[in-house]
Parts: C-alpha cells; sequence; structure tokens
C-alpha cells in the first residue's frame, strides 16, 4: 500500500468521504456502528431493527401539537392528530392484565406469562397500581394469541386479559 505522502488530495478527500482515514500505512476503518442500547438488549431488539425505527428521542413535540384552553373556567387539552398517534402508537400491542382473587409479584408473573403465552419475542411487562399490569408485545400474533386464546389460569385463578 502507498504511504501517506504518495498518495494524492484527491485520493484522501475520497478515502475520507468514504469513512476510511490513513494512518501511516495502514487503511483505519473509522466508520461509525451504533451501539446497542441497555434498553434495546433488554427488549431483545438488535441494531439493525432499531437503526430504522424512529425513536421515540427523536420525537419533537411542538409548540402547534398542544392546544390549551379553558371551558367554563376548567383547564382543557387537546393534542393534534400527529401527537396522539405518537402516543397510541405503543399501545396498539398492549393488554391489561389482572390476576382475580390473587396477589401476584411482577417476577412469579412475568415467568407464568412466558410459559402460558409462549410468545416468539420477548414482551414488556409493567406493574401499575391495584395489582394491574400492562403487557406490551412486539409481535402482533402474540398480541392476538394472549388476548383471544385462553380462559388464562394461574396458580388456580383466572388472569384477565383485557386490550
Amino acid at each position: 500500500m502507498a504511504s501517506v505522502s504518495n498518495v494524492s488530495s484527491d485520493d484522501r478527500s475520497q478515502i475520507q468521504r468514504g469513512g476510511k482515514r490513513f494512518n501511516g500505512q495502514h487503511g483505519v476503518d473509522t466508520t461509525l456502528v451504533k451501539e446497542v442500547s441497555w434498553k434495546e438488549k433488554l427488549m431483545g431488539r438488535n441494531v439493525s431493527e432499531s437503526s430504522n425505527v424512529i425513536s421515540d428521542r427523536d420525537f419533537v413535540i411542538e409548540d402547534d401539537d398542544i392546544f390549551r384552553s379553558s371551558i367554563n373556567g376548567i383547564p382543557a387539552i387537546d393534542f393534534s392528530e400527529r401527537l396522539r398517534n405518537f402516543l397510541v402508537r405503543d399501545m396498539e400491542t398492549t393488554v391489561v392484565v389482572k390476576l382475580l382473587g390473587w396477589s401476584i409479584g411482577y417476577g412469579a408473573l412475568h415467568n407464568r406469562i412466558s410459559s402460558l403465552w409462549k410468545p416468539s419475542q420477548p414482551f414488556h411487562l409493567m406493574d401499575i397500581e391495584n395489582r394491574y399490569f400492562l403487557v406490551r408485545f412486539q409481535c402482533r400474533v402474540d398480541y392476538d394469541l394472549a388476548l383471544i386464546q385462553g380462559p388464562w389460569i394461574v396458580f388456580g385463578h383466572y388472569l384477565t386479559v383485557q386490550p
């Protein structure tokens, strides 16, 4: 390979535009590789899938997305269609579950749901108040299976599943 001094300025600029920079006699690849975030690792997504999706961090709320008003002295807030679609997007494959007549912990419920439903992709379980949980699926097929099939029984008690 030619040394740095033997490379023309056109070749050097082309090399730099292509993501490679010369370092002595060896070409060093300095192209950026997107690191996998902890959230992506936890949710089971790989880099190629997540890099094509607009992340929540990329979404910007603009001034015309929120409409504040007052109706008979009571504050009211309306959202634009764009913001409403963004807020609803993740809820499309989310179900609310509750184990009737039994208090169950997060870990136990997660393990039981995994063994009952056997989802094709990992799901996200969120503990909300009053012994209710949200289950967000990555796959519509898993969502439909959990919602339509059943009845689901965990520790001898019915598991209610609502969209």
